[in-house]
């Protein structure tokens, strides 16, 4: 073979190399795009610009501003259990009553981890009357449980989990407030999400 087909070969490939390279880039960060495409829950999307708090946290996803990150916090926090579907509610219920969003949350991954060990259709996460009470549905028991803890707590200055924990689960005063710590726990892993 004489030097110019071999000439022609070698510049031939260092110009089509760098060509199926780019390709071979461009391609893969399109899949990578389709692939990692976030979809917003409706319930949250509707929520977007309602109830505007002073607790609530902005952010922008793909373009699309999200004016209150709480109910994204709260579905992390409650994934794979019962109430994940129910965050946004948990989120807007907790605001319509005047209460701190991350109490119903972090009381029923005490009581009942999300819901997990409740009692079968008592939709009783929260742990009322030691498990005993029955809730007609999720809604209906985030709706109760909410002004429960407005009215017999909060309105008679029970604000924080060691307040709340004196009444909502008194034993655990005799045990070094084992509750309120692992609420406080749990408020703080819902504010790091």
């Amino acid at each position: 073979m004489s030097v110019l087909p071999k000439l022609a070969f070698v510049i031939l490939w260092f110009l089509i190399s760098p060509l199926v390279i780019v390709s071979s880039l461009y391609l893969a960060r399109q899949n990578s795009l389709k692939q990692t495409s976030l979809s917003i829950p409706s319930e949250i999307a509707l929520n977007i610009k309602e109830n505007p708090t002073q607790n609530n946290l902005q952010g922008q996803v793909l373009g699309v501003q999200i004016e209150d990150l709480r109910p994204l916090l709260v579905e992390d926090f409650l994934k794979d259990t019962p109430l994940v579907s129910y965050s946004a509610l948990l989120v807007r219920v907790a605001d319509d009553w005047g209460i701190d969003w991350r109490l119903m949350p972090a009381i029923a991954m005490k009581e009942s981890q999300g819901g997990k060990t409740a009692r079968a259709a008592s939709f009783n996460a929260w742990g009322f009357e030691n498990g005993r009470t029955n809730f007609g549905s999720w809604e209906q028991a985030i709706e109760i449980v909410a002004a429960t803890l407005k009215k017999d707590y909060i309105a008679k200055g029970l604000t924080t989990p060691e307040q709340i924990m004196a009444v909502y689960a008194p034993p655990q005063l005799a045990t070094g407030g084992k509750w309120a710590r692992d609420i406080n726990h749990f408020f703080l892993k819902l504010e790091s999400l």
